[in-house]
């Protein structure tokens, strides 16, 4: 257990650590306003977005192989089972990036239901489709 928590806190100071080198070199190309708190917070919470719309994606895909007559169902099980797990620590991720978006933009607008408001247009939902069929 005590490896795993070193290894995720080598893991964040080496994020920390290219966060910075960007924020720099934006600053050496006159794009001081660029990078502030708040666009970086906007795009981990958009990549997370992205990671977990591959997540439903191989989901599905998943679920459709689960429906073949010759894959091999517990080994697709096994990968649904870890998919879900992914899926759960992918919906923490999301709930905690859009709460620090929410307090920002809740300071900078003041009133809760305007924040709500402006949260819900800023924030897409991920959409995946799934189509089956024949061309």
């Amino acid at each position: 257990m005590a490896g795993s928590s070193k290894r995720k806190n080598g893991q964040k100071r080496v994020l920390e650590e290219i966060r910075k080198q960007l924020v720099l070199q934006a600053e050496r190309w006159g794009k001081t306003e660029y990078y502030t708190a708040q666009r970086l917070e906007e795009m981990v919470l958009e990549q997370c977005f992205k990671i977990k719309g591959d997540f439903l994606s191989e989901k599905a895909n998943l679920e459709y192989e689960m429906q073949s007559i010759e894959s091999d169902k517990k080994e697709c099980l096994i990968k649904l089972e870890k998919l879900t797990g992914y899926l759960k620590k992918s919906d923490r991720s999301l709930k905690i990036h859009k709460k620090a978006i929410g307090r920002w933009l809740e300071r900078l607008i003041g009133d809760r239901q305007k924040t709500q408001w402006a949260l819900d247009r800023k924030i897409k939902k991920p959409v995946i489709s799934v189509l089956i069929g024949e061309n």
